[in-house]
């Protein structure tokens, strides 16, 4: 099942005659959904919808990976098939992953994108089927 969310920015606006003209520029982060209701991104949407340099998908895919995270059971690193999985994606010259919304969310608020906290807001309220979670206990 996909789940899509939708980001609308306006991207130029014209006048003619008294009428004005808008267009907009569609940008989706689709989340996943497993057939055991873990909900997932791949890892070049998110890329593509942070609008990061194409160029360096590969390095920073790799630095996501790798880095140290404050998950919710500790600082730790990202575990293979417990935070991220390798997408199958035969004949395509790129690695693709997929990625849990929580790491997927710190990854977010790491990154130099402008549009980081509409995306971690969402992928908040998706992890938590909608609705965002306003009261969390201290540690």
């Amino acid at each position: 099942m996909f789940i899509f969310v939708a980001h609308l920015k306006q991207t130029s606006s014209q006048r003619n005659n008294h009428n004005l003209f808008i267009t907009f520029e569609f940008m989706q982060l689709e989340v996943l959904e497993s057939k055991r209701g873990t909900k997932v991104v791949t890892a070049s949407n998110l890329h593509a919808a942070l609008k990061l340099p194409v160029r360096q998908y590969g390095a920073l895919v790799r630095k996501w990976l790798r880095d140290v995270y404050e998950f919710q059971d500790g600082m730790r690193k990202p575990q293979m098939y417990r935070d991220f999985a390798k997408r199958a994606r035969p004949g395509e010259p790129i690695e693709d992953f997929y990625i849990t919304l929580e790491l997927a969310k710190l990854i977010v608020l790491r990154t130099n994108s402008k549009q980081k906290v509409k995306y971690a807001r969402l992928l908040e309220a998706f992890a938590h089927n909608g609705q965002m979670n306003l009261f969390q206990h201290a540690a």
